[in-house]
């Protein structure tokens, strides 16, 4: 087993509650081209924008001097989201070194516990070194 596969998974922030707009559901279907009436299977990717989990990964980042860039996205379900339901979210990451990576984990569940499903989002780590200069045209 490698170190990067033997890596923990770190909570990155206090559970919290997120809910199925279904107004901001139906917004996010027709810009994926998805049918507006339901809740997109890719819908907790709008929950890993929430303020505090962007800051947690910008902070990361400007320790390392690198940049985000979305690598993968997988979702897994038990039930399916419903719309205008509210559930529990526990976002944890995992750093991988080769290639530098964050795994962020984050797991849905029923305001009860009951599991609803799990996101994996993977951005791999880019040193803001090997990024081409603004000027540079």
């Amino acid at each position: 087993m490698t170190a990067d596969a033997a890596a923990e998974w770190t909570p990155l922030c206090a559970p919290m509650r997120v809910a199925v707009d279904a107004a901001q559901a139906a917004r996010y279907a027709r810009e994926i081209g998805a049918d507006p009436s339901a809740a997109p299977l890719s819908f907790p990717a709008v929950w890993l924008a929430q303020p505090v989990l962007r800051a947690a990964i910008a902070q990361i980042c400007e320790e390392a001097d690198a940049v985000p860039v979305h690598e993968a996205q997988r979702f897994q379900y038990a039930a399916p989201l419903t719309l205008g339901a509210h559930y529990e979210l526990a976002v944890a990451l995992r750093r991988e070194e080769k290639p530098p990576r964050l795994v962020l984990q984050a797991t849905v569940t029923t305001p009860e516990g009951a599991p609803v499903g799990r996101c994996e989002t993977t951005l791999r780590i880019v040193p803001r070194a090997g990024l081409p200069k603004k000027d540079a045209a």
